[in-house]
C-alpha cells in the first residue's frame, strides 16, 4: 500500500522540535515499512533535522509572523468564518491539497492526527482514497454538526479505550468504526541501567514533560518537598518546556517560573527542554517517574518509556493512564497530595519495594514493544484499505 501521514500543523517530524504525535508517526511509520509499505510524510517545518523514515515532504504552515498584517487579519477573519480549528489554518490546507494532488501513485490511504476538519478537503482532492483520523486526544473541533465532517472519515483509531468511549459518546460514531490502537515503546532506545534495579543513593526522582498545570509537576515538587521535611531525602529532576520545542517566550509564562523557584527552595534541578535524543540516557538514570496529570491523559507515552527504562512509576489514575500504566505503575488520586507523598515515601524507604516495582514495570513496557503494536496498526490500515 501507498500511505500519507499528515502531520499537523503545529508539529514537526523532527527528533528536534517534534513531540509525541511526530514520535508515534515516526514510530508507525517504520513498522509500515518493514512490512513491504510505502510511506509518504507531509509535514511542516522547522528547518531542523527529520526523522529519516519515510519520504518526507514538506508544507506550509506559517505562524503569524511570517504573514503580511493585513493578509494575517484577512486569515483570521476566515478562520472565525470557517469553523476551522487553527489560525492561519488555510496556507497550511492549501499547501497539503496542493501536495497531495501531487503524489503519485496517489496514496491508498491518508492518517491525520487529532484533525476532524481535514479528511474532507482530503476526500475532494483524491476522492478514491480512505482517510484515517488517528486521535491521541480528545476529539475537538469548531464544526460542531457532526455530518460536515464524519463522513470524509473512513475510519478513526484511538491511543485508548478511554478516548474510544469519550468519542463515541461526545459525536455519537459507531463502536465499530473505531480500532484502539495504544502507542509502543522503543526498547532499543529506553532499556534499564546496567545496575538495574539497585537504586540510587540517594532515590533519584524524575518528572519528564511539558511544563503545564494539567501535567502536575508541581505535585511532584511539593510531595518530594514534604518528604524531605520528614527527613526523607528524594532528589528531584524536573525536565521540559512549556511546548515540547522552544518559543522564546518561556520567561513570561507564571506558572513555568512558579515552578523553578519551588525547584531551587527544594534543591531539585530543572533542566528544561531536553532534545528528544537525550531523553532515554536522562530517564535511565532515574528510579522513580511521575506522572501526575490532573486532566485526563489520552495514554500517556512517557509512561511506557519510564517503565522501559526501570522506573517505577506513580501515575494519576484518570483517563488512558490506568491502561498505559496496567499493572507496572503505582496509581492514584493526583489531587490527594498525601497519597502522593505515602506512595512515594514507601518507594523512598523500601528499597525491596522500589526494586519490585522496577522490575513489574519494566516487565509491563516489554509487552508494549512497537513492533507488537505494529501488528496490529497494520492490520486495521489494510482492513480500512480493503473495504
Amino acid at each position: 500500500m501507498q500511505i500519507c501521514y499528515i502531520n499537523p500543523p503545529i508539529e514537526y517530524y523532527s527528533p528536534v522540535s517534534g513531540g509525541a504525535i511526530a514520535t508515534i508517526l515516526m514510530q508507525s511509520a517504520k513498522q509500515l515499512v518493514k512490512r513491504g509499505h510505502y510511506v509518504t510524510v507531509l509535514t511542516p517545518d522547522k528547518g531542523d533535522a527529520v526523522y529519516p523514515i519515510g519520504n518526507v515532504v514538506p508544507v506550509a504552515s506559517p505562524d503569524r509572523t511570517e504573514i503580511h498584517p493585513l493578509r494575517r487579519k484577512l486569515a483570521v477573519l476566515k478562520y472565525m468564518v470557517s469553523g476551522w480549528d487553527y489560525a492561519y489554518f488555510e496556507f497550511y490546507l492549501r499547501s497539503v491539497v496542493k501536495t497531495l494532488r501531487t503524489l503519485s501513485p496517489a496514496p491508498d490511504a491518508v492518517i491525520v492526527f487529532n484533525d476532524l476538519v481535514t479528511p474532507r478537503y482530503v476526500k475532494v482532492a483524491l476522492p478514491n482514497t480512505r482517510t484515517i483520523v488517528w486521535l491521541q486526544n480528545e476529539a475537538n473541533t469548531r464544526m460542531k454538526r457532526v455530518e460536515t465532517w464524519e463522513p470524509s472519515i473512513d475510519h478513526f483509531l484511538t491511543c485508548s479505550q478511554y478516548i474510544k468511549d469519550t468519542t463515541v459518546k461526545k459525536y455519537g460514531i459507531s463502536p465499530n468504526k473505531i480500532t484502539v490502537v495504544h502507542s509502543g515503546v522503543d526498547l532499543e532506545a529506553f532499556y534499564p541501567a546496567d545496575d538495574f534495579p539497585t537504586p540510587h543513593d540517594p532515590i533519584k526522582a524524575l518528572y519528564i514533560g511539558r511544563i503545564d498545570p494539567n501535567k502536575g509537576p508541581d505535585i511532584a515538587v511539593e510531595a518530594v518537598r514534604r518528604l524531605r521535611l520528614e527527613g526523607v531525602h528524594v532528589d528531584l529532576t524536573v525536565a521540559g518546556g512549556i511546548w515540547y520545542y522552544l518559543h522564546g517566550n518561556e520567561h513570561e509564562d507564571t506558572y513555568l517560573r512558579d515552578l523553578t523557584v519551588a525547584c531551587k527552595t527544594i534543591g531539585a534541578a530543572c533542566s528544561g527542554h531536553i532534545p528528544r535524543p537525550e531523553v532515554p540516557a536522562l530517564v535511565r538514570d532515574h528510579d522513580i517517574a511521575f506522572v501526575l496529570s490532573r486532566s485526563n491523559e489520552p495514554f500517556g507515552l512517557v509512561t511506557l518509556e519510564a517503565m522501559a527504562s526501570g522506573c517505577a512509576v506513580i501515575a494519576s489514575n484518570r483517563g488512558g493512564l490506568p491502561e498505559s500504566c496496567d499493572t507496572g505503575a503505582t496509581l492514584l488520586d493526583p489531587d490527594d497530595i498525601n497519597d502522593v507523598v505515602r506512595a512515594l515515601r514507601n518507594l523512598a524507604q523500601n528499597p525491596e519495594q522500589l526494586e519490585a516495582w522496577k522490575r513489574k514495570a519494566v516487565e509491563r513496557a516489554s509487552r508494549a514493544s512497537w513492533d507488537a503494536v505494529g501488528d496490529i496498526f497494520t492490520a486495521a490500515v489494510e482492513r480500512v484499505h480493503a473495504t
